[in-house]
């Protein structure tokens, strides 16, 4: 019984060791360092893969690009095409084997392929398809290339683009703020390239038609503002718009007040002109609507019967913008008593002037500004400067900031001008002078700050580690990280880590430079900066162009935010700074700063009104409520300042509505229709 034992075990040890012979015989079979032989040129080494070749679909795609960088295109593409039997579509962060992951793009590099060697219908099929598997900038840009050789190989007369405008005019009078500019670009050898005010707008690849939307902050005054749209053979179409910027009220100017105080009820004969220059559109004197005639500048003589001691101005241009005024009648003007008919029947040449052949005038002019005091903050971006200028004789000069605002001369001058606020401390100056020489200066202080939601310190915070580089190296990829941040710290959305800060915790930590590709390393790296998220990648430079892929990662949760690419044919400093830009718009664009209320309130979530056109999950967002500041001596609203409740994680995104996490449990706190904002 015991030999029989013993036996058995025996034959089972062979049997063990003949199988596991035969494993390690098929793996050696399996893993041929490549079926194909090496390709030699220029002393460098083509169609090899890093580690075994396991023809597996990811040691396939790796080998189709060493051969696609030495010109080896037929065995380019039987590798691709080898890949793609095993996995067919594009995509980024393919999962190879553990957790190893790669960008695998079969059918975009098979198409560059087809490009480089003149093969434009197979090649535009190929692009066509990644496309809509994945969308890359490599993609779109190589099919830009294939659409363009393919125009130009017709030999057909292009046309420029068809570019319509949402206004139906070429001058355009407005008082809005922002202006928005809009509309469509159409061509059916695809639209490449909008400009508008000679700023190109960010476009992902070319396409026939395209919707475009633009805001401007353009100040007060004409503005021309040219739009441009180019298709891909150089075709271009232009139209030019005249911007009439107009959002201060008419300036009212009395040169004569007369009236008879005699009787219980005063005959006031008033005399002036109103000018704006939008035109003047209504003028009313007590309430009462005395305009008989519409322009830029309009002159009235009107009487007056009135018990009033005052008469109330409103003058209103056709935009809507008004300045409104309060004549006294008892006021004494710099010492003097105001001019006064003798009688309602009196002719101007029967008047008497009180103090006609008095002293020569030596008092300056009256300054006063409506609910200004000398110094004041404010929450605005700009404000409205209502105000009135008044003495005994002719005014004859009145500026705000050096800027001239008067269009007549007279002893009363009334005037609604709107001033451009930089945040923290402005000082504005009004200077007014009379016929007699006397000058009169009234400065005040306007502090601007921004609302507490809205300040940078409130947003994202997040720092940009050093790119893995694959491929060349060259120089100018080295300087992609410090572009990078100067290209996110001028779009002023996010709350940037500077470089030094980042350079001082390297060195404290005693980190090289190729643990930061490590992504557990990187995020380590981005919670000791106090960032919220963690911008990384790769530049991949190959003989085709250079590629930069970048992931935003949340700091706190591992999670990936957005994955954005950007591609160029040129690999020199100014290609990099370009692609660094375009990499900064696209995270902007991912990250809009938009807001909303809550509609309702539970516990430990909330639900508002961001829906899915606007922000997706794992966003984080702000809860804030409103409230309005009011000058402690004249009642005038000087903003709104934003009081931070508490902050949240968009977890679920609905068409119109989303729920988020409460991070700070504060919701006792929360109201419906209190605001978010995303941070």
């Amino acid at each position: 019984m015991g030999e029989y034992q013993i036996m058995k075990k025996s034959i089972r040890s062979v049997l063990f060791l003949i199988l596991f012979s035969l494993s390690i015989l098929s793996l050696w079979c399996c893993a041929e360092p490549s079926r194909k032989p090496a390709y030699l040129k220029d002393g460098k080494e083509y169609g090899k893969v890093s580690g075994t070749f396991r023809h597996r679909w990811w040691n396939y795609y790796e080998r189709a690009l060493s051969f696609t960088e030495g010109k080896y295109y037929s065995n380019a593409i039987s590798d691709l095409k080898e890949a793609i039997q095993q996995r067919e579509k594009d995509q980024r962060m393919a999962r190879t084997y553990g957790m190893h992951f790669i960008d695998y793009f079969p059918h975009r590099e098979k198409g560059i392929v087809y490009y480089e060697t003149g093969n434009l219908e197979a090649a535009k099929e190929e692009l066509e398809l990644s496309l809509r598997h994945y969308p890359s900038a490599k993609a779109r840009y190589y099919l830009d290339q294939v659409r363009k050789k393919l125009i130009f190989r017709e030999g057909k007369a292009v046309s420029p683009p068809w570019l319509r405008l949402d206004y139906k005019a070429g001058e355009i009078w407005t008082c809005d703020d922002p202006v928005i500019i809009s509309g469509v670009a159409e061509d059916v050898h695809f639209v490449s390239a909008i400009n508008i005010k000679g700023l190109p707008l960010f476009l992902e690849g070319s396409k026939k038609q395209i919707s475009f939307r633009k805001t401007l902050r353009l100040s007060q005054g004409l503005h021309s503002v040219e739009i441009r749209a180019e298709n891909l053979a150089g075709k271009v179409s232009k139209k030019k718009i005249l911007f009439h910027v107009d959002r201060q009220g008419p300036v009212i100017t009395i040169e004569d007040v007369r009236f008879n105080k005699d009787k219980a009820k005063k005959i006031v004969t008033i005399k002036g002109s109103v000018y704006d220059i939008s035109d003047v559109f209504s003028l009313t004197i007590n309430d009462r609507e005395i305009l008989d005639r519409k322009g830029n500048e309009v002159f009235f003589t009107e009487i007056i019967i009135t018990d009033r001691d005052s008469l109330k101005l409103a003058a209103r241009d056709r935009l809507g913008n008004q300045t409104s005024a309060q004549l006294p009648l008892k006021q004494r003007i710099a010492g003097k008593a105001p001019i006064m008919l003798a009688d309602t029947g009196s002719s101007y040449q029967a008047i008497l002037i009180a103090g006609l052949f008095g002293p020569r005038d030596a008092n300056p002019p009256v300054i006063k500004l409506k609910g200004w005091t000398d110094t004041q903050t404010v929450f605005l971006e700009k404000i409205f400067l209502e105000g009135q200028v008044s003495d005994e004789n002719q005014i004859v000069s009145l500026t705000i900031n050096k800027a001239p605002i008067l269009r007549r001369t007279g002893p009363y001058i009334f005037f609604n001008h709107v001033i451009e606020l930089k945040e923290g401390k402005n000082t504005i100056v009004i200077a007014a002078k009379d016929d007699a020489g006397n000058t009169a200066i009234k400065k005040i202080t306007v502090i601007r700050r921004i609302p507490k939601a809205l300040q940078l310190n409130e947003r994202l915070s997040l720092t940009a580690l050093p790119f893995e580089q694959k491929g060349a190296v060259s120089k100018a990829s080295l300087a992609f990280q410090d572009n990078l941040i100067d290209a996110l710290v001028n779009q002023n959305r996010f709350r940037v880590v500077e470089r030094d800060s980042l350079d001082l915790i390297l060195q404290e930590q005693k980190l090289s430079r190729t643990k930061l590709f490590d992504r557990h390393t990187a995020l380590q790296l981005g919670r000791l900066t106090a960032a919220q998220a963690v911008i990384t990648g790769s530049i991949i430079e190959t003989r085709a162009g250079i590629e930069v892929v970048a992931r935003m990662i949340d700091a706190e949760t591992s999670e990936i935010l957005a994955t954005e690419d950007v591609f160029d044919k040129n690999r020199d400093l100014p290609a990099l700074m370009n692609l660094a830009e375009g990499m900064a718009i696209k995270f902007h664009i991912e990250f809009p700063l938009v807001d909303g209320l809550i509609i309702k309130s539970t516990g430990e979530y909330i639900f508002t009104t961001l829906g899915q056109d606007v922000i997706k999950p794992q966003r984080r967002i702000i809860v804030y409520r409103d409230k309005q500041i009011k000058h402690p001596l004249t009642g005038k609203v000087l903003g709104v300042e934003m009081q931070i409740i508490a902050n949240a994680i968009v977890t679920q995104v609905q068409s119109e509505i989303s729920k988020a996490e409460l991070i700070e449990k504060k919701h006792q706190l929360i109201s419906n229709l209190d605001k978010v904002i995303t941070k």
